[in-house]
């Protein structure tokens, strides 16, 4: 299942395909020619696959000109931001409560924590497909599949929760999942809740940092981390290579 044209190759992706109901791949390849795109590709449809991810550093210069020529959609520029955890207990607010119960709300939240994701951006995917995957992605964070953590901000006496953050454990971090705050109910320091309850699980794990991806369309978000002391340590564009 393995494809390789030179120094590239295309590795198969069996949930993504799975999921998608197609054969999706991730393409690894840097420098990439035109030519040897166009080759990639031809061969790649010959076999079958019906979409590949790209990831691409943005230093490639080579790569993001062989996309450009050949019209291949940039879908993503990912960027993942780490905070380092201070020393001493951190604080949690008695309006953040972790769950376990699913809810139509959560589910609401979870869709709107996706807004810039490609996978909602890409016209390529048909209608609903979106909605489908965050509703996968929090029903298995509940579960404790995708994530250790799930955090609600839902004051006393208010009905639905307004904010939600699911935080996963790693042997040397914690990295965020979820955030999203109900439209409304933003710039009313709820986000900062929730991600100060983050880092006190983190700090509870005894983890020395925390990590989060987001996109840098999502120029909110990355002043928000910004703001929280997160320091950007990576980014990378993802194309949608469509066969």
């Amino acid at each position: 299942m393995t494809n390789n044209q030179g120094n590239y190759a295309i590795q198969p992706l069996t949930w993504d395909s799975q999921f998608f109901g197609f054969p999706v791949g991730h393409l690894r390849g840097a420098n990439v020619s035109e030519i040897q795109l166009r080759a990639l590709i031809a061969e790649a449809r010959e076999q079958g696959w019906r979409l590949l991810y790209w990831f691409v550093e943005p230093s490639d210069e080579a790569s993001a000109a062989s996309a450009q020529t050949l019209r291949i959609r940039l879908t993503d520029r990912k960027a993942r931001f780490v905070k380092k955890l201070a020393a001493g207990p951190q604080v949690m607010s008695a309006h953040v409560c972790p769950t376990e119960e699913l809810t139509p709300r959560l589910l609401e939240l979870a869709r709107q924590s996706g807004h810039y994701s490609r996978f909602r951006l890409d016209p390529a995917f048909q209608a609903g497909l979106y909605e489908r995957l965050y509703d996968h992605w929090i029903r298995r964070s509940i579960s404790g599949q995708l994530a250790r953590q799930t955090l609600i901000y839902q004051p006393i006496g208010e009905r639905e929760a307004t904010g939600l953050l699911t935080l996963d454990y790693q042997p040397t971090h914690a990295t965020i999942g979820l955030l999203a705050v109900q439209e409304e109910r933003r710039s009313q320091g709820i986000g900062q809740q929730l991600l100060n309850a983050a880092l006190y699980y983190a700090h509870a794990w005894n983890l020395p940092e925390i990590h989060v991806t987001t996109q840098l369309d999502n120029e909110g978000a990355c002043r928000f981390y910004e703001r929280q002391g997160f320091c950007r340590v990576h980014e990378e564009h993802v194309y949608h290579v469509w066969l």
